[in-house]
């Protein structure tokens, strides 16, 4: 323990020794760090911002029985009101398609018998998946402050409800949990969104209302939005969906919104890319750094040797104070770009949301964890950047060492 303790005192000791040294590896690790950190948090807030943004434009597919009249716009938003139904046994075949990132299954049922509004008037009910959701959440305006749950409702557009109040819908009160902003497409701003959990509640009553129909038979969907993967093509897809699964049609929306998309994505996740090698880059400069460093201190870690400390503990004490370093340089680092976000906030994002243009920050919890991450990243860099010329010094014999002039 007390050896241990002499091999930490004298790593901390060596920071300070050559202090205009040490300065400089502080802000060469800190700018690094800086931009990495800093480039992290606004390429991941670009990414949901953008995600938020093309989800808003629909999806890149729509899979519905065949035979089913669709309008092309309002198909990549929501399915349309329709008696023929797919089986949901077909989703996780669906999901598992080459090319396929993500789908949202829905189920649309129109009636003038819910008791919603004026008496009878024609409202759309869409049951859709929160977890699996494509085209609904993202269109919220506003919502209440809370996890969408089983006995909500989201109402479209044009509906006058406000939020936190109680709808009847076949009898059955529901919440408002939240309002869709104005798309423009009928079935979206004037429908009424639901959980499937929430419509398996109201089954029963609604086909005591309504009838035997088929939408309200169990484990049936009107259709289900496919969001393509990076790379995939539209008509690639469309052939495997067809393949798979004859008796669907599969509706397809503009296939330069998709190109884009999946474009700015594999983009974004280059320049992270970029990123990393930056920090390999410091990697090499630490090593090069301590390399010199340690050719100086040759007589002094000889006589360590010679007094009784081993190899690795040699290792340990060269390793603790380059991890130290590259740490403390990763937290200014941090630092600088928590104050350069906030610039990027004052100018740029704000013109933005000036136009109209919304911008999404990641949340508190989301860039605390990337800023430790760059930090921890920062550290495990300076110990991997010291490691061989500290090994190779450590082999060396004492005498060796001692004799030597650094």
């Amino acid at each position: 323990m007390g050896i241990r303790f002499l091999l930490g005192s004298l790593a901390l000791q060596n920071l300070g020794r050559r202090k205009a040294r040490t300065v400089l590896l502080l802000a060469a690790v800190a700018i690094c760090s800086g931009a990495v950190f800093t480039g992290a948090v606004l390429l991941r807030s670009i990414e949901s911002s953008m995600l938020v943004g093309f989800t808003r434009l629909g999806a890149d597919m729509l899979v519905v029985p065949q035979g089913t009249l669709t309008n092309l716009t309002a198909a990549l938003l929501t399915a349309e009101p329709t008696d023929l139904t797919l089986e949901d046994n077909m989703l996780g075949r669906l999901a598992a398609l080459k090319g396929v990132r993500r789908i949202g299954p829905q189920l649309i049922f129109r009636t003038d018998a819910s008791g919603y509004g004026h008496g009878d008037e024609p409202v759309d009910l869409i049951a859709f998946d929160p977890a699996r959701d494509i085209t609904v959440q993202p269109w919220l305006d506003s919502r209440l402050d809370r996890p969408m749950r089983e006995g909500d409702v989201i109402i479209g557009g044009r509906r006058e409800e406000p939020l936190g109040s109680e709808v009847l819908i076949f009898g059955k009160p529901l919440i408002v949990y939240g309002k869709l902003g104005k798309s423009a497409v009928g079935t979206h701003e004037r429908g009424l969104f639901i959980a499937f959990s929430t419509l398996n509640d109201l089954r029963e009553i609604m086909v005591n209302i309504c009838g035997k129909k088929a939408p309200l038979e169990p484990h049936k969907l009107s259709g289900v939005l496919v969001e393509l993967a990076p790379g995939a093509t539209t008509q690639q897809v469309r052939f495997a969906i067809l393949a798979n699964f004859p008796d669907v049609k599969v509706i397809a929306g503009e296939s330069m919104l998709t190109s884009i998309r999946q474009s700015l994505t594999i983009l974004l996740d280059g320049v992270l890319a970029l990123m990393l090698v930056m920090f390999l880059s410091t990697a090499l400069m630490v090593g090069v750094l301590f390399s010199v460093i340690i050719t100086e201190r040759r007589r002094e870690l000889g006589l360590l040797k010679a007094i009784g400390a081993r190899s690795g503990q040699i290792i340990g004490m060269l390793l603790t104070e380059a991890a130290l370093a590259t740490a403390a340089g990763g937290l200014i680092g941090c630092a600088l770009g928590l104050l350069l976000l906030r610039g990027f906030e004052h100018s740029l994002v704000y013109y933005l949301a000036s136009v109209g243009v919304p911008f999404v920050w990641l949340n508190t919890g989301a860039v605390m964890l990337i800023a430790f991450s760059c930090v921890l990243l920062a550290s495990a860099t300076g110990a991997a950047g010291a490691f061989y010329p500290a090994w190779r010094t450590s082999r060396e014999q004492p005498y060796d060492l001692i004799r030597s002039e650094g």
